[in-house]
């Protein structure tokens, strides 16, 4: 019944393969295929957690405009770590945080930070391409997002609070403990982490044996008995009340922000395909200023997902791409990119996802150029 549905809605495009608009709806739907359930819907259900249950004061103390920045500037660039989103998917999470309060230069830092050095991506990076690029990408990560996050501050003034008023927030008197409202966000992470993949070898052990349909098996298994037992674990711990806002606040967040990511990744999907990268890899066979910006910019535009991109810029190192545009690559293409900041325009304003991407752009670029000199 699924592949005859699948069969379907092909059908249905199969008129527009020979047009200019074929590959960006290829593009939309390998996202569709890899990243809706995988990334995207756990991370709006994260992000609606931390916009209703998460206590405000406490992100406002750790992350906050008033914050103690040698606290809260490490605390952005680290907290990403066990997330597995790609620019896309972090948009949610980085929504919830600003509306509970967060300083925008902390904010930011989380939001360049959390795709481009989170566990999948560092693991993936040492088994293709060693551990001097898995270190030299989580410690050059780690700087260039403070300093993003600085300049953010710098450069913009402080946002108020994004807010939906048609949305109730839970009071702050709820009864929920402090360790239990940890240990519910610790299963959402997990739903995450097991979706996209990054349990796979310990499953392979255990349950498929190297088959591939026994993978996908076995891991749809598991995460359908996660959120049974998140499930579970909201009704206990939560009042029915808390738990409706928290659905609703994700839904209104997956409706604000999910349509302008499809809408980048179909324009992404035309570019990719206009401009290949393998036909211009002569710019990038020295360690430049220009050679860097350049990679940095193309990454800055590109959708490369946390595994595609470690995997486009190992090939591209074969054919002759230099140590310092690849780094530069693998810092700014999971980073941002265009739908990231189409999404994040109606969120933050133009001017501020303009100047993050300039940033993005010039200290992926400064990042890449160091890399490229120390090796």
């Amino acid at each position: 019944m699924l592949l005859q549905a699948v069969d379907a809605i092909i059908s249905i495009f199969e008129p527009l393969k020979n047009t200019f608009i074929w590959p960006g709806l290829v593009e939309t739907g390998k996202f569709l295929g890899t990243h809706l359930f995988s990334g995207m819907i756990p991370a709006f259900f994260i992000a609606g957690a931390i916009a209703v249950f998460l206590d405000k004061n406490r992100i406002t103390k750790l992350m906050g405009p008033r914050a103690n920045p040698w606290i809260a500037y490490p605390v952005a660039a680290l907290s990403g770590g066990i997330l597995t989103v790609c620019s896309c998917g972090v948009i949610p999470i980085f929504t919830g945080i600003m509306q509970q309060g967060a300083g925008i230069g902390p904010a930011f830092t989380f939001l360049m930070a959390s795709p481009a050095v989170n566990l999948i991506a560092l693991v993936y990076t040492y088994t293709l391409m060693g551990t001097k690029y898995m270190i030299w990408r989580a410690v050059l990560v780690f700087f260039s997002a403070i300093a993003i996050g600085l300049g953010m501050r710098l450069l913009c003034t402080q946002p108020e609070p994004l807010q939906q008023p048609d949305m109730e927030m839970v009071e702050e008197e709820s009864e929920t403990t402090d360790s239990q409202i940890f240990m519910f966000f610790v299963l959402l992470v997990l739903i995450m982490v097991t979706s996209t993949g990054l349990l796979d070898p310990f499953i392979e052990k255990v349950y498929s044996a190297g088959n591939p349909a026994g993978m996908l098996i076995s891991r749809s298994v598991l995460v359908f008995f996660q959120v049974i037992i998140t499930g579970m674990v909201a009704k206990k711990w939560f009042h029915h009340y808390e738990i409706i806002l928290w659905l609703k606040k994700s839904q209104s967040l997956f409706i604000m922000i999910f349509p302008k990511v499809l809408g980048g990744i179909f324009l992404c999907g035309i570019i990719v395909v206009a401009l290949p990268l393998t036909s211009f890899i002569s710019y990038f066979d020295k360690n430049d200023v220009y050679a860097n910006l350049l990679a940095s910019f193309i990454g800055s535009m590109m959708y490369f997902g946390t595994i595609v991109g470690v995997t486009i810029v190992t090939t591209l190192k074969g054919f002759g791409m230099n140590d310092g545009p690849a780094m530069t690559l693998l810092l700014s293409a999971p980073a941002v990119s265009l739908p990231s900041i189409i999404a994040l325009v109606p969120i933050t304003g133009a001017k501020r996802a303009l100047i993050f991407l300039m940033l993005v752009i010039i200290f992926s670029a400064l990042s890449g150029l160091i890399f490229g000199m120390t090796f």
